[in-house]
Formats: C-alpha cells, structure tokens, sequence
C-alpha cells in the first residue's frame, strides 16, 4: 500500500512540477533588504518621485506610502501660491510615526521634488536650541524659570557677551522666555557655566543626529560636531553656526520627540513592500520606539514651545484671533533663521508640534517648514505651517 502511495506522490510531483522552477517561483532566495534599500534610494532622489513599482535582482516590488494624498495636495497648492526659491514641508503622524507628507518646491524649475526634505544640507540655526533647551532640563538643575543674566542684544554673540560681568546694562531672562525669543547670548552661557560639549553632543545623538533617521530610504545623517572651544560651545547651543546640518524631515522628528513626552518613534515613510509574483509582504515597517529624555523634561519643553507660539518669535502667525478654526489644538514651536547651505540662501525655520487640548492621548501632527529665499522672502515659515495645521484639523481631520 506504500509502494502504490509513493508511485502515486511521484506521478503527481512529475506532472503538476515538471516545469517548476523552485528557487525562481517560491523565492527560497531571501529578500536583499540592503540592495533594495541602495536601488530605491538612488531611483527616488534621481527621479524625484514616489515610485509605485521597482524592479531590484530581476524581481518585480510594488511599495506603498504612507503619503496622505489630500494633504499632498493641498501643501502643493499652497507652494505653488506663495512662491519662495525653495520650499520643504514635512509632517509627521506623531502618534506612528508614518510620514504623511514630504513636499520640496523649486521656484525657478516650477517643480515639486522630495529631496530637500531628507536632504541634511541646511544650516540647523536655533532649532538646535530644542537639544540644548532638553540637554539642561534633563542633566543640569536648569528649570524654565532659572534666570541668567545678559548684555548686548540677544540676537548677536561676541565674546563679551559671553563674560560673567554685570554692570547698569545687564538684564536678566528666564530660560523659557530665552527660548522662545531665541536669546543666543543665554544659551551660550547656560551651555558653558551649565553643561559641556561632551553632554550637549550625547543629547544631540540620542535626537537623532549623526544617525540614520529613516526606515528604507537612505538620506544620510544630520551632522553635528563636537565643540573645541568655549566660543564655539556657546555657537553650537545657539545654534550661531553653519557646520551643524540637519534635515526638515529631522525638524519634523525632534518637535515630534517633544510631542511624544520625550520618545522617538523611529519614521518610515513606506507602510509595505510586495513581492508580486507571490503576492505576499517582503517588508514592513518596525515600530521602534527610544526614549531620549524624561517625560518630566519633555513636557517642561513643550510649555516653552507654546510660549514661542503664544509671545515669542512665531506669535505673529498665531495671533487668537487668527486661531478662530483650530482654538481647540495646542500648538508648539521653535523658529530658526540663518544664511547658507545648499542650496545658498537665507533658510527660514519653523519646526512644531500641534495636537487637540481634550484628548491626551492623541499625540497629534508635527510639522516643518523650511523656506529658503534667495534675495527676498515672500511668506514665512510660521504662516505656512499655520495654515497646514488649519487644513489638517479644519478640513482633513
């Protein structure tokens, strides 16, 4: 009865398989994440676009995105309607991760691409104020209401400005209002009397710098370096330099950080891959999740964002009266603005966070916008992610 059932199982196997190639149509070679990863980044940053299908070692990958289409489509029209020389909008779904846009606009070509969003070629000015901010509340006795004192005005840093000395002109500042109107002599000083390269440096890596951000897509690193003198110490905790590089993907990753009571939920941009000739999953994002700093200290931090968005340096956007739509969504920021990069020009920052008051839960949206204007600006950074967070909670949502 045996011999008779393994005839059979034979006859069978030689008929239905006779043609079968096993290693072609069951896939026994395993999914080369790494090639796939190389090929898909060159194809996105050479095209410039979203591909729905790559073919990578001879077999055929259909990937889908975490893009919400709706929104894409109405930060393209706002690109499109105030016209800087360049424009990189990026949001984050705090609550996964997922990014759900990632829009660049070159004025001069009249194109839309996605490379300046992941590009870290951009001069980080005083968002790097967000690490220093948490690197003190975290590891130092600093609290938002420390006061320190300064001279001069708060938007330059020489080095007399940096000397202990007081004299009829000195004014103090408590740390939140120094955050939010983006005083760089007092984030110098607090870095120096209260910190150290070494400790501002590790704060920074655990926020994403000089690591790989991004699930799947290969964008490179931002960069930070490590400080060789007092005076460039207070540059680095100011943000008064332009070796520090980020990317407004990495804006969008830090407010989110803060958003996220101080966890950062690793981005991904990709929801799946699909073999399809087996039509089956190959990949599929990790939900990875790091703790960077104390949930005590990642809510002082977001008290000082609103107060930037409530009387500091991005108040003129948020204006109550201009908040009619979104009363209801708690919104945090840091602005930045420097000269340089590439491509050349004047960046103008907003990294922030907006989420509803009434449910804790929710950790809501961040968002970056990062405006480069060449010989003059024509919207600002503020404006633009106002009225994204208006259309998301207004409209979208």
């Amino acid at each position: 009865m045996k011999k008779l059932i393994a005839v059979a199982v034979l006859v069978i196997s030689t008929s239905v398989f006779s043609n079968f190639n096993f290693g072609k149509d069951l896939s026994l070679q395993s999914f080369n994440y790494e090639k796939f990863r190389s090929q898909f980044s060159s194809l996105v940053f050479n095209s410039e676009n979203w591909p729905s299908k790559i073919n990578v070692e001879d077999r055929d990958y259909k990937v889908e995105y975490s893009i919400n289409k709706k929104l894409e489509k109405k930060i393209k029209k706002y690109l499109r309607r105030y016209r800087s020389d360049y424009a990189s909008i990026v949001v984050i779904d705090n609550n996964t991760g997922k990014v759900i846009s990632a829009v660049d606009y070159d004025k001069k070509e009249k194109e839309f691409g996605v490379s300046l969003s992941f590009s870290s070629t951009n001069p980080a000015a005083s968002i790097f104020k967000v690490i220093t901010a948490a690197n003190l509340l975290e590891n130092t006795e600093t609290s938002p209401k420390t006061k320190f004192a300064y001279n001069g005005r708060s938007t330059t840093l020489y080095k007399y400005q940096l000397k202990n000395k007081k004299n009829k002109w000195t004014r103090t500042q408590p740390l939140s209002k120094a955050f939010a109107r983006s005083n760089n002599v007092i984030f110098g000083k607090a870095a120096i009397n209260k910190s150290s390269a070494t400790s501002l440096i590790r704060t920074a890596n655990k926020f994403g710098f000089n690591n790989d951000l991004l699930q799947v897509l290969d964008i490179g690193e931002s960069r930070v370096l490590m400080a060789d003198s007092e005076y460039a110490l207070a540059e680095l905790a100011s943000g008064f330099n332009k070796s520090t590089m980020m990317s407004p993907l990495h804006g969008a990753l830090i407010a989110s950080i803060v958003a996220n009571d101080g966890v950062l939920k690793k981005p991904t941009i990709i929801e799946s891959i699909l073999d399809e000739r087996q039509q089956r999953n190959v990949w599929k994002p990790k939900y990875v999740l790091r703790r960077v700093i104390s949930k005590e200290a990642a809510v002082q931090l977001r008290e000082m964002m609103k107060l930037t968005v409530k009387s500091g340096t991005a108040r003129g956007a948020f204006r109550p009266w201009k908040m009619k739509k979104i009363k209801h969504i708690e919104i945090g920021g840091k602005t930045g603005s420097i000269t340089g990069g590439v491509p050349y020009g004047k960046r103008d920052w907003f990294v922030s966070f907006a989420k509803p008051k009434d449910l804790e839960n929710d950790k809501g949206i961040s968002v970056c916008v990062m405006i480069v204007n060449v010989k003059k600006w024509y919207v600002k950074s503020t404006f633009l992610a106002k009225k994204i967070i208006e259309y998301y909670y207004d409209e979208l949502k």
